[in-house]
């Protein structure tokens, strides 16, 4: 899975555009790399004698003080800042995986799918009734960022809520990561290689199905925004859509029902380890914070809107 289900090629050019994303931001607005390239010899004529950089500032001391003083933004790319509280998920729990893989076991998921295989397949072939209803919902969740908007638009979360929308980002990557191990160590076909009588709607990811990642990484999605306050009165509404996302891809043919079930389960567990780390812990509180700064801002504005009429 590439993040969030999409196959192998489609992760690539995730990951292209990550790399693009960060040479057209460093290159600026309106400016190719040529452009950068053709204009570089103009920097050196910039030095003006006696300023800082030049070493004949007479304050060139305080002013390279300042320039040390300087940093980079404390959020940067998301999607590349998540591997910080990857790091930290996978350095503090070395052990992640032998938990997460009893709790699938005690759960007795694995031995189940293959006892009710028949039951499995039946039920996924009956839900294909309604793929044409729910066509364009599964083709925008198939794709990582088509399944992120869901919640975005759904809580009304602004590029401007940087921690909130780093959280997610974070779910999507360690999410991602967790994922692909637990396939490798359950290495479960896919209902379709097993009964031909199941013709997917999209093309199959090319790794195993059990657990299911969209169950996985929608449900700790979900996790990560409850902790943060972000669904407020109403963080059912957060769980309805992760389980709709789950549920559309045995609609689209790719999963069995057991895979989402250790898919949601694996993510409570992941999430307790998660929500374990300082890094990770400090994130919530700033997410939590957005949401809050949000609402009073909401509610100051309603009251003035009472106050005018």
């Amino acid at each position: 899975m590439g993040r969030l289900g999409t196959n192998d090629q489609d992760q690539d050019q995730d990951q292209d555009q990550d790399q693009d994303q960060d040479q057209d931001q460093d290159q600026g607005p309106g400016h190719g790399r040529a452009a950068t390239l053709q204009n570089s010899s103009v920097y050196a004529t910039q030095l003006q004698p006696g300023v800082f950089p030049s070493e004949d500032d007479p304050n060139y001391k305080n002013a390279q003080d300042l320039a040390n003083d300087v940093r980079f933004p404390e959020y940067w790319n998301p999607e590349l800042r998540a591997y910080l509280y990857v790091n930290e998920f996978v350095v503090n729990y070395p052990k992640w995986q032998e938990q997460l893989t009893k709790a699938i076991d005690d759960a007795g998921l694995p031995k189940a799918l293959e006892e009710k295989k028949g039951e499995q397949l039946r039920y996924v072939l009956e839900l294909a009734d309604e793929r044409e209803k729910r066509y364009a919902e599964i083709i925008d969740q198939h794709g990582a960022e088509g399944a992120i908007k869901h919640w975005t638009r759904m809580l009304h979360i602004t590029p401007g809520a940087v921690a909130t929308n780093q959280l997610i980002r974070i779910a999507r990557r360690l999410g991602e990561h967790v994922v692909m191990v637990l396939k490798y160590h359950y290495h479960v076909a896919r209902p379709s290689q097993v009964c031909p009588a199941i013709m997917p709607m999209i093309e199959v990811p090319s790794h195993p199905t059990f657990p299911a990642g969209h169950a996985l990484q929608s449900h700790l999605i979900s996790k990560c925004l409850e902790a943060a306050g972000r669904a407020r009165n109403q963080p059912e509404m957060l769980f309805h859509l992760s389980r709709r996302v789950a549920q559309n891809r045995i609609i689209a043919g790719l999963h069995y029902p057991l895979d989402n079930e250790a898919g949601v389960l694996a993510a409570e567990a992941c999430f307790t380890l998660m929500n374990q780390g300082k890094l990770f812990k400090a994130l919530v509180k700033e997410a939590g914070r957005e949401s809050e700064r949000e609402l009073t801002s909401f509610q100051v504005r309603r009251q003035r809107e009472r106050e005018q009429k």
